[in-house]
């Protein structure tokens, strides 16, 4: 009975306690970030008209930073896409997202395929699908996140904004070490333990 007690109180004692810890992500800006139009191709009066799409980073991108927990996901503005001229024309869109935080976070990248059509730039119709997600990703500590870049389809007016989501899928696991208090008490505990044991001997 004595040994049962003293085996639980051990255990009881020095049972490490696993708990997900948060992540923090701190987003890089240019150059580690980067987005650009590849492979356009605009049509007749596309080129007449000197029509076409331009891609640029969010300005703030670099300044952003968030910490989630597992579970949670945060959404924010990636890059947005200028149109001019009047037509239409299809390319596609080669876009990556670095982070300073965490260190080992690898560059998260996609491509995707768009059309549109385009009234002076002003009201513009169209879509963007991305053929390749970023997807997963582990970091050295056992934590997994995704990255998903946000597809587009409508009309817009003026500039269309396209975003970009880190979710965190699972936490790195925090270990507890029992405090000096919980430690004195778990003395006290095998001394009460062993005086019990001598006197029953007797």
């Amino acid at each position: 009975m004595i040994r049962a007690l003293l085996a639980a109180g051990i255990l009881a004692c020095f049972s490490l306690s696993a708990q997900a810890t948060p992540v923090t992500f701190d987003l890089a800006g240019a150059p580690t970030s980067s987005v650009k139009v590849v492979d356009f191709d605009g049509g007749f009066l596309c080129d007449i008209s000197g029509c076409g799409v331009t891609a640029t980073l969010n300005p703030l991108l670099g300044s952003l930073n968030r910490t989630l927990d597992v579970g949670e996901s945060w959404s924010f503005n990636f890059f947005t896409l200028d149109f001019q001229g009047l037509g239409s024309g299809t390319g596609t869109i080669s876009a990556s997202l670095g982070f300073d935080l965490p260190t080992d976070a690898p560059v998260a990248a996609g491509t995707g395929e768009g059309g549109f059509g385009t009234f002076l730039g002003l009201i513009t119709g169209g879509s963007l699908t991305w053929m390749t997600q970023p997807g997963a990703f582990s970091l050295s500590d056992g934590s997994q996140y995704s990255v998903t870049f946000a597809n587009l389809s409508g009309l817009t007016v003026g500039s269309a904004v396209v975003g970009a989501t880190i979710t965190l899928l699972q936490g790195a696991s925090a270990v507890s070490v029992p405090e000096p208090g919980t430690l004195s008490l778990f003395g006290l505990g095998l001394l009460a333990v062993g005086f019990l044991a001598r006197r029953r001997r007797r």
